[in-house]
């Protein structure tokens, strides 16, 4: 009925907003004869709002309670619609403290898994997505006093991860600036350059 543009009040006459939702779509609500009950009004169950998620990394699989109906495509509550994904990027900056170029691809990659929306997306997805994709290393560091907070390009100790996606340093590519190339950490990448005299 909101997809109609029917505002139903929550304590409100139900039988009401029917009718005016059937005037809406041609459906002569008082004789039973004119339509399918299977059609209008229309009934959804818990199981037809659940998205079954099969794009996750590791093979894992997941359920959400989705916002659209799957069988007429219709949002089903006002003001749960998906973040566009420039709103989506926003969130997941905002949330999680992450450099921008790095959050756009995070949330492309969530929207890739079926997570549009950030009542479904965990801190355990975004480090995941984060994990995937070339990104600057940086680790955190406090002084005594913990009053000055920095971030680090290269790692104090063994196994100290990433703030980021909370890797191990070994476990990062980066993009090489000469060529562009996505190079793991690990390896030894270098460029002959030419020298004048």
């Amino acid at each position: 009925m909101r997809a109609k543009g029917i505002k139903v009040a929550r304590s409100g006459e139900q039988d009401e907003a029917i009718r005016r939702a059937a005037e809406r779509v041609g459906v002569d609500y008082s004789d039973e004869r004119s339509y399918d009950s299977g059609d209008f009004p229309k009934t959804i169950t818990s199981q037809q709002a659940r998205t079954e998620l099969t794009e996750l990394p590791d093979g894992e699989r997941g359920e959400i309670e989705d916002e659209k109906c799957d069988r007429c495509g219709k949002w089903m509550k006002l003001g749960e619609k998906s973040p566009t994904e420039a709103g989506l990027t926003r969130w997941v900056r905002d949330d999680y403290e992450l450099p921008q170029a790095l959050v756009r691809e995070i949330a492309r990659k969530l929207r890739e898994w079926g997570l549009p929306h950030p009542e479904f997306i965990t801190e355990d997805n975004v480090r995941q997505a984060a994990a995937m994709l070339p990104h600057d290393y940086a680790t955190v560091h406090a002084e005594r006093n913990l009053q000055r907070i920095e971030l680090r390009r290269t790692p104090e100790c063994d196994d100290d991860p990433c703030f980021y996606c909370e890797q191990p340093y070994e476990k990062h590519t980066f993009v090489c600036e000469t060529c562009g190339t996505n190079v793991p950490a690990d390896i030894k990448h270098s460029h002959q350059v030419p020298v004048k005299g």
